[in-house]
């Protein structure tokens, strides 16, 4: 689902003034229980933080770990998934110390972690069980100075959704692995044909309109960003020229329901992220009719490898003000490693840590005829390492969402993105 973003120099001002006061916040300012609360016996409690739509895992979780931890009682508080990073700054601000934090992307984990605001965990993570071999360049991607500040926790990959009815209706084939030209022409097939309603060929996102670029290993930092146009110029081809998709403009007014609208039959194909998987069983539970649906690789831009396909990860990190390190990363190391990898599957989300027992789990509880492709693809990252990476796509977002809806050219919205990017860099 999309995520909402900050301002960058607002949300690097917040963090930067939270930590701020937080350092001068005397040692008694947290308290460990609230009035009238228990503390379990010879249990120390910690405070993590997350967003509202990780709680039904989140508390499969820490019912798990509580139950087995002699040492270490977690407390979970959550914050709205759209307003999280302001409201976390918020929480620094106020001189509370939490143990744990959520964090949305590499870029957050590498600029806070740049800002002192997270506890090296280097040294607990050579002396644990991970085998951090599992997190493949996950975790090489917020690495600093080849120390580590944060754990993969959960990975995410896009897909290409697909209605089998209406499918079945055109008598075309199922999608496979297909190029992003191909793609475009099945649109088109399939856009328009139902006679009684609207009926869009696909659905494609916005918020990442560097999607095939990223599948060559192309950055928003790189001087040439020959792909990145490339791929532009085919959005605007499914948007505003073969118009089989939304655009913008109409995106605007179906996304909040874009989900519904998938399972109303009037989408052919959606391009979104594995999380989309649990979001349309969930809203199938309280639907009286849905499509049928499924779920194939994301296409490929020419001169990508095959099976390559565009990933993100969030992650768990420890408060540098953490009272109590040890005591979180005991909760990290269970969360980012197999015993949470196994529970993570089971609830339809894909670990960061892959092993075989969270394969097997999660292909069981997703019974798609492709889940295999989830495990074996190539993923390139959707962020760069760059501390500034988020703050550059802001911008970039912003100019291609400018010449999408035809208020720039394309050499303009790339003029004006390289000139504000290199002057963030200075």
């Amino acid at each position: 689902m999309k995520r909402k973003r900050k301002a960058p120099a607002l949300l690097a001002l917040g963090i930067s003034a939270a930590l701020l006061l937080a350092s001068c916040g005397k040692d008694g300012d947290r308290q460990d229980t609230e009035p009238g609360e228990i503390q379990p016996l010879g249990k120390q409690k910690i405070i993590c933080y997350d967003v509202t739509v990780s709680a039904p895992y989140m508390e499969d979780l820490v019912s798990v770990f509580n139950a087995q931890s002699s040492t270490t009682e977690v407390e979970m508080r959550y914050l709205e998934d759209s307003d999280y990073e302001d409201e976390i700054a918020r929480v620094l601000e106020s001189g509370e110390k939490p143990d744990i934090l959520w964090l949305r992307q590499p870029s957050k984990s590498n600029r806070m972690a740049e800002a002192g605001g997270l506890y090296d965990l280097s040294d607990m993570v050579t002396r644990s069980s991970l085998d951090i071999s599992k997190y493949g360049q996950s975790l090489d991607i917020v690495q600093l100075d080849e120390r580590i500040y944060s754990l993969p926790f959960i990975q995410n990959i896009w897909l290409l959704f697909y209605n089998k009815d209406i499918f079945d209706e055109l008598q075309l084939e199922y999608p496979g692995q297909m190029t992003w030209e191909e793609y475009a022409q099945l649109a088109v097939k399939i856009n328009g044909t139902d006679p009684d309603d609207v009926r869009w060929g696909g659905y494609l996102p916005i918020w990442v309109p560097n999607l095939g670029a990223l599948e060559l290993g192309e950055y928003l930092y790189d001087d040439e960003l020959p792909a990145t146009m490339d791929f532009l110029t085919l959005m605007d081809r499914l948007y505003n020229k073969d118009h089989s998709h939304p655009n913008p403009t109409e995106m605007e007014e179906i996304y909040a329901p874009g989900y519904d609208t998938f399972l109303d039959g009037k989408i052919g194909m959606m391009i979104n992220g594995d999380w989309t998987i649990q979001i349309l069983q969930n809203l199938e539970a309280f639907r009286t009719e849905n499509c049928r649906w499924d779920a194939a690789p994301l296409p490929l831009t020419n001169g990508a490898e095959a099976g390559t396909s565009i990933g993100s990860n969030s992650y768990l990190a420890v408060y540098s003000q953490s009272r109590y390190p040890e005591n979180a990363f005991e909760f990290l190391e269970f969360c980012c490693g197999e015993e949470g990898a196994s529970i993570l599957a089971a609830r339809y989300c894909f670990p960061s840590y892959f092993t075989e027992s969270g394969r097997e789990n999660y292909m069981q509880n997703v019974d798609f005829a492709q889940t295999g492709f989830f495990f074996d693809a190539i993923l390139q990252n959707e962020e760069g390492k760059h501390v500034l990476y988020q703050d550059m796509r802001d911008i970039f977002d912003r100019e291609a969402t400018s010449y999408l809806k035809g208020e720039k050219s394309l050499d303009q919205a790339m003029k004006d993105y390289m000139q504000t990017r290199n002057a963030l860099q200075k």
